[in-house]
């Protein structure tokens, strides 16, 4: 479409002075250049307006890789967690019988059972199997 302004834009004028003389054609050369400035106005604005657009895809595609890096985290400490959820549980289990065999203190058993409790919690919420 550009290529064919141009033409346009070269080959009016041409046919304008050798077909038009007189007043009317001065109507048409000064109509000619209205069109050509209104034409060259409206250029300005789509190419500011796609640069705009270029500018706000840039923006979004900058904040989706920031969202997909805090994601990658996310999921390491989640990873992280699930992975030390085990070996906390096994703690948990031998503390347990170390109390039951009664060379932990009186409220340790209580104790034991809460956090128990709460780790078995935890493992449902991150979905891993307690042991």
């Amino acid at each position: 479409m550009k290529s064919w302004w141009k033409m346009v834009r070269f080959l009016l004028p041409v046919l304008m002075t050798s077909c038009a003389q007189g007043p009317e054609g001065q109507a048409v050369r000064a109509n000619t250049g209205v069109v050509e400035r209104q034409s060259h106005a409206q250029q300005q604005a789509v190419e500011a307006h796609v640069q705009q657009l270029s500018d706000r895809l840039t923006q979004i595609e900058n904040d989706h890789a920031a969202t997909r890096r805090d994601l990658a985290r996310v999921v390491a400490m989640i990873k992280e967690v699930q992975g030390q959820l085990p070996r906390l549980q096994g703690a948990v289990e031998e503390t347990k019988r170390q109390a039951q065999r009664g060379t932990a203190e009186g409220g340790a058993a209580t104790r034991l059972t809460r956090i128990d409790s709460r780790l078995r919690a935890l493992a449902k919420r991150l979905a891993v199997a307690p042991e």
